[in-house]
């Protein structure tokens, strides 16, 4: 190809993620490399409201090694968007101010509906689905993006305060986690995606698709990866009642214990039996037996929006 090389970044609240491409005139892109940590940068966000020190240091630190290896790739442009942690936090502002200051680095905070929007572009492109009503799902560790897809584009999108790490630092204070900790969180989870379904009326028999860490954690699971493939991942079909043995898997097991469960990333342990609940409680809402896992989310979202944007300016050259 031999074009243009971008970086598009995701800092998430608990997983940053770089994807960097290369560019065509013809609007296609090969990956080159496709990065992702985690670093915990909303760890205790939901009890103090700030970011702290300790976990701004540790995603800075990735953040400057992701900067090197685009800068190993040649890149050329950056795109990065922060989501549920920069958007809550209230030292928001200084955090990024740094990272302009120290790495160079402009991060746009996306709101929770452009996050969504983001997410159902990723799914949109990434995804032969175009003659389906969707219910896209982004699971995040803050928060959780529900976008309702129609053919035209979205038809509606909501941001729940309700994420893997949100969930945990919340409910879930023993190891393994006790069964009434486990119901109260369920009670919170079904009483945000309740309030939801009331605002959003008969909105049954739509095609789920999952985005994120923990979708793709609980294909790898079931796939028993040791290495993580993103092709193996992407486009597969979760059952629900998949979701469920991980969510008994995940309640009988320790922390300790679950890092050694073969497709489970060992710095992800903690977290993802909120998330696994997540998944199911919305698959049982939305009355699904199955949902299908994309590897594709706001980074790819980014990348499509610039996509457009070079096509445009290219039109209005010529």
């Amino acid at each position: 190809m031999n074009g243009k090389r971008l970086a598009a970044i995701d800092i998430g609240t608990n997983t940053i993620l770089c994807l960097i491409v290369e560019l065509a005139n013809d609007g296609r892109f090969k990956v080159l490399d496709d990065l992702a940590e985690i670093t915990r940068l909303g760890e205790g966000l939901d009890r103090t409201g700030r970011i702290d020190p300790e976990a701004e240091r540790r995603s800075l630190d990735i953040l400057r090694r992701y900067l090197d290896r685009c800068s190993e790739l040649g890149v050329e442009e950056f795109v990065a968007g922060g989501t549920s942690a920069l958007r809550d936090a209230k030292n928001s502002s200084e955090v990024r101010a740094r990272l302009k200051q120290q790495l160079g680095l402009e991060v746009r905070v996306l709101s929770g509906e452009e996050e969504a929007a983001y997410s159902y572009l990723a799914v949109q492109r990434g995804l032969t689905l175009s003659d389906k009503e969707l219910l896209v799902i982004d699971i995040g560790g803050g928060s959780t993006e529900l976008i309702w897809g129609k053919e035209n584009g979205v038809y509606r999108l909501s941001s729940l305060d309700v994420g893997s790490v949100r969930l945990t630092e919340r409910f879930l204070h023993s190891d393994p986690a006790r069964g009434e900790e486990c119901e109260a969180m369920v009670q919170a989870i079904d009483r945000g995606i309740k309030n939801l379904l009331d605002q959003w009326g008969s909105c049954m028999g739509l095609t789920l698709v999952g985005i994120a860490g923990t979708f793709t954690t609980l294909a790898a699971v079931e796939k028993q990866l040791t290495d993580y493939s993103h092709s193996e991942v992407h486009g597969t079909r979760l059952a629900l009642g998949e979701v469920r043995r991980q969510i008994q898997l995940y309640r009988e097991k320790s922390i300790v214990e679950r890092k050694k469960i073969a497709g489970l990333e060992p710095k992800r342990a903690d977290v993802i039996l909120a998330g696994a609940y997540l998944i199911e409680r919305i698959m049982i809402l939305w009355r699904a037996e199955q949902v299908i896992v994309s590897d594709q989310g706001v980074r790819y979202g980014l990348l499509y929006e610039r996509l457009d944007q070079l096509k445009i300016n290219q039109l209005k050259i010529c």
